[in-house]
């Protein structure tokens, strides 16, 4: 279906002639011609619509059915179905309420890492970010302003001067009542271009590992398209990740911490010397104690939802590898003295297993 007016496409009004039209093309299709204008999108865009509109107008049977029909006109001769119609009145009715609003700039996303004793605490970070900013230079336009020639067809208004159902822009101008003559020097046509922008972000207290810090438009700006108006500008987010640490692991909000002592400590008892995010802290090991056990120490955890979590210390005997002979007669006779009564657990065990002989 015809989705614009084909005359106001050439530039022509309705009742030209042949040779007028066939004038308009060959200059609009040279203007606009993908040789000429190579890596110019608004130039392809344009080129597309002129060679469409000349395939319907430029055939005298095509241009009939086309003033006949207008809108509803096919490029196959058959009537147009009934979702083609319901787009077409949807489409039309739907703009005459609706203000057209360009898209939002994209948004950007930045990585920090953080040690776990500054996610404890919370810390301000500085960021040096690229982002993709509006021109200044030609306020997106992407040419040169003082160069500007006024749009012959509008009249420098940006408008259509003839009768659009889909459409009120100005085809030969795309909207902008000008013809642009040289590129912007600053952005090469880009529209935008790249700024380094120094940033200050507060990491919360707490903070976990795939948290996300938002700082509202701080990400590109909306790309400029000429009878919209412009979006907002794209947010960045700042993706959190927490190092791993040497001493400690994390669960939540708190904190677990694996100690390695000897056996005559928890056989005996000790002071046990334990490292915090602070710094660190003395534990009493009870005598007796066994491998595995966990001690709790309550808020020396992680800022969370309900309060500090806390730090779980848990102690594991470390086998000795190297043994001198001193060390290794004491503990063959330790061996032989706490044989039976000081080993419940295994007496029974090894009950057990000569009761399936």
């Amino acid at each position: 279906m015809a989705r614009r007016d084909y005359y106001d496409v050439l530039g022509v009004k309705k009742n030209a002639g042949p040779d007028e039209i066939k004038r308009a093309f060959r200059t609009l299709a040279l203007r606009y011609h993908p040789d000429r204008n190579q890596g110019d999108a608004d130039a392809e865009r344009s080129f597309r619509e002129v060679a469409e509109a000349w395939s319907v107008v430029g055939d005298p049977e095509k241009r009939a059915r086309y003033d006949r029909l207008g809108p509803l006109y096919t490029d196959s001769g058959r009537p147009p179905s009934s979702d083609q119609v319901n787009d077409m009145l949807r489409e039309t009715f739907g703009n005459l309420f609706r203000r057209r609003r360009a898209e939002v700039g994209e948004d950007l996303t930045y990585t920090l890492s953080v040690s776990l004793e500054d996610a404890a605490k919370g810390i301000e970070r500085t960021l040096v970010i690229q982002r993709q900013v509006r021109c200044v230079r030609c306020d997106g336009s992407g040419d040169h302003p003082e160069n500007r020639i006024p749009c012959a067809s509008c009249g420098g208004s940006g408008k259509s001067a003839t009768r659009r159902l889909f459409r009120s822009e100005c085809v030969a101008c795309d909207g902008k009542g000008y013809k642009p003559t040289n590129r912007c020097d600053r952005c090469n046509a880009e529209k935008r271009v790249p700024l380094e922008e120094t940033l200050r972000v507060k990491v919360p207290p707490g903070v976990a590992t795939g948290s996300k810090l938002r700082l509202r438009q701080k990400g590109n700006d909306t790309l400029p398209v000429t009878g919209m108006a412009p979006g907002a500008t794209g947010d960045l987010y700042v993706l959190v990740n927490v190092e791993e640490h040497a001493l400690f692991r994390r669960r939540g909000p708190d904190l677990l911490c694996e100690v390695p002592v000897g056996f005559a400590d928890l056989a005996l008892g000790a002071d046990l010397v334990v490292p915090t995010l602070e710094g660190t802290t003395t534990i009493r090991i009870p005598p007796g104690t066994p491998s595995g056990k966990s001690f709790r120490l309550p808020g020396r955890g992680l800022p969370g939802d309900s309060g500090k979590g806390d730090l779980h210390v848990k102690v594991d005997i470390e086998t000795p590898t190297v043994l001198s002979a001193d060390a290794r007669a004491a503990l063959q006779a330790f061996a032989t003295a706490t044989a039976g009564a000081s080993h419940p657990k295994r007496t029974e065990f090894q009950d057990a297993v000569r009761g399936r002989r």
